[in-house]
């Protein structure tokens, strides 16, 4: 039995061993993906907050003018047949998230 010496062309590099593993090129592209996912993510919460906030602001205001408006047609003895109402929370939509 003869044993076989292996050619520079046949030896298998660390790289190659690995390369499906968790030490490919992906890995970094993926781990670059899920960093600018996350920073996304904390862009649009912090959208989100502002514009609950906002909401709040224009709804108090909006109590504030119909109580004034009560006030004064109280005044002038005329009956308010109109209540405006706080509009229904917005609708949860689907996300997607798309990798490129």
């Amino acid at each position: 039995m003869t044993i076989r010496v292996k050619s520079v062309s046949g030896t298998r590099t660390l790289a190659a061993v690995r390369g499906s593993g968790v030490h490919s090129k992906d890995r970094h592209v993926k781990a670059f993906q899920i960093a600018a996912l996350e920073l996304e993510r904390t862009r649009k919460l912090r959208e989100l907050e502002g514009a609950r906030a906002r909401m709040g602001a224009l709804m108090e205001r909006l109590r504030e003018v119909d109580a004034t408006i009560r006030k004064h047609q109280a005044d002038l003895g005329v009956v308010s047949v109109e209540v405006v109402e706080e509009p229904p929370p917005p609708s949860r939509k689907r996300q997607t998230i798309r990798y490129g």
